[in-house]
């Protein structure tokens, strides 16, 4: 029995060794002309398993019904995200090996070139803006000229084509380039892209030739990049030239970023904002959405209002833009955004239609809830309403009296405008903000809103979440529950709930004399 385990034992070794002498190093999921092809420790897709390995030079082995097929394959990894290879055919000759397999590649060996699936972007090793020329193999496009810019992500490029008369078919267009590798080969610069109206809708390889400011990129036929081994033999060309990147001229108010910059949230559409002196940024879980450089200081009617023109980047669109800012608390900012305009001769800052309104809030930032009691409707037995009973950042709002649990919300922010008073509350579960006014005189109506800038014009304009009138109670007859509520911090501290208690019974002693 022994015998038979270390025998068993040797032959499991001799297989892992061999194994590991033909460990493929590049697994995962790679794309090929658009088709998928898996990558293990020991295969390569559809093409076969490894049996033998000498540096870059692999034979696989895979079975049919004819027998084992062999191929010789032997790579070229450029980058982590791309690879090139070249492979023969299916050779049905038991006698194969690596020897035999380097007679067989030859120069004429068709190349591959496979790039890695959902391959994390890295910097494209060109400079933005440029403007160009292009060339295709259906003329040259010298009467016009388009341009290239970084967007709001910035590792992504947008290539604006204009349309040529010297190119009856070519239209104007954008293309958006989101480079995932580059690389050296023979002197010369070449990076890997994915390129179209959407990330990951083709793939291109390209070949950089600068001199000063100015040079040349070609661009491969397809995914196949084996034509690219110079730029000559690039299907599109684009002749360049850089212009002058746009820098801030002016600063954001100090309140939205003090010693350092700070995380605001958009009421309107989620994003998060960081302001940093001249230049703001929009981002959606990380991603940038939108970035304003501030270009000039329109006016400044107060401590509390700005007005500002700015270059804008929105996605991957460029232009002019018109922001006004009205700091209603520190850590409430009421935003005023023109329209986006291709134009930097555009209309005066001073006075512009409103195209788009928000609210941010800083981010972390509760306030002491108004309107404290528990509220009731004619609709409900119990309250639909508590504010401040467990804390004074607390609500409770039921929305279905079947469901009297509830909705558990913390009071961020509230101000006074006119007859209504704004608040701002999130929710604990789902984390969005609401924005809520209430009427208290004679009618005591509370109105909820989603998704909406909070203050009077998007409010007036907006359709209601949920609207309701109600009559009020407080919390509760306790003193001590007073007393914790007007507490300075959200939680009293020990030392001031002693002090309560001594008051309490002192002045029940006296009452007792």
């Amino acid at each position: 029995m022994l015998r038979i385990v270390i025998l068993s034992f040797l032959q499991l070794f001799v297989g892992f060794s061999q194994g590991s002498r033909c460990r493929l190093p590049w697994t995962g999921v790679w794309l090929e002309n658009g088709n998928e092809l898996n990558i293990t420790h020991n295969s390569i897709g559809n093409l076969g398993n490894c049996v033998h390995k000498s540096r870059d030079l692999y034979l696989l082995t895979i079975d049919t019904s004819r027998g084992d097929c062999y191929r010789c394959l032997i790579t070229f990894p450029v980058h982590e995200n791309v690879l090139h290879y070249k492979t023969t055919q299916c050779i049905f000759d038991p006698e194969m090996s690596l020897e035999k397999c380097s007679q067989l590649m030859s120069a004429d060996t068709t190349m591959h070139t496979l790039f890695r699936k959902e391959a994390i972007p890295v910097p494209c090793p060109i400079e933005a803006p440029m403007n160009f020329t292009y060339q295709t193999n259906q003329g040259i496009c010298n009467s016009r000229t388009s341009h290239l810019h970084r967007c709001a992500q910035y590792d992504r490029l947008a290539l604006h084509y204009q349309a040529c008369p010297e190119i009856p078919n070519r239209e104007s267009a954008i293309w958006q380039m989101e480079c995932i590798g580059s690389w050296q080969s023979f002197g010369l610069q070449y990076f890997a892209a994915r390129v179209g109206y959407s990330a990951g809708e083709q793939y291109r390889c390209f070949i950089h030739d600068k001199t000063g400011s100015s040079g040349r990129i070609g661009e491969s036929a397809d995914a196949g990049c084996q034509e690219l081994t110079h730029i000559g033999a690039a299907a599109t060309t684009l002749h360049f030239r850089q212009d002058s990147p746009v820098y801030s001229g002016c600063e954001f108010p100090e309140t939205l970023y003090r010693e350092k910059s700070r995380n605001w949230e958009s009421m309107l559409l989620g994003t998060y904002h960081r302001v940093y002196h001249g230049s703001w940024i929009s981002s959606v879980k990380g991603r940038n959405d939108t970035v304003w450089t501030c270009l000039q200081k329109v006016s400044e009617e107060s401590n509390e209002h700005y007005t500002y023109r700015t270059y804008v980047t929105k996605g991957c669109k460029v232009g002019y833009q018109c922001v006004r800012v009205h700091m209603r608390k520190p850590h409430i900012a009421h935003v005023e955004y023109g329209e986006i305009s291709p134009s930097e001769s555009f209309a005066d800052c001073s006075d512009f239609p409103v195209e788009t309104r928000d609210t941010l809030i800083l981010h972390g930032s509760k306030e002491a809830c108004p309107i404290r009691g528990k509220h009731y409707s004619s609709t409900c037995s119990d309250p639909i309403l508590q504010v401040g009973c467990s804390s004074k950042y607390s609500m409770n709002l039921v929305r279905d009296c079947s469901l009297p649990d509830g909705d558990e919300l913390t009071c961020v922010a509230n101000f006074k405008h006119e007859d209504n008073t704004f608040i701002i509350a999130r929710d604990s579960l789902s984390r969005q903000l609401f924005c809520m006014t209430y009427v208290s005189d004679r009618i005591n109506l509370l109105r909820v809103y989603d998704r909406v800038s909070c203050e009077d014009v998007s409010v007036n304009s907006a359709t209601i979440y949920l609207s309701f009138n109600f009559t009020s109670d407080s919390c509760s007859p306790s003193l001590l529950t007073g007393f914790l509520y007007s507490a300075t911090s959200e939680v009293a501290s020990a030392f001031d709930i002693y002090q309560f208690i001594i008051l309490l019974l002192v002045a029940t002693f006296w009452n007792n004399l």
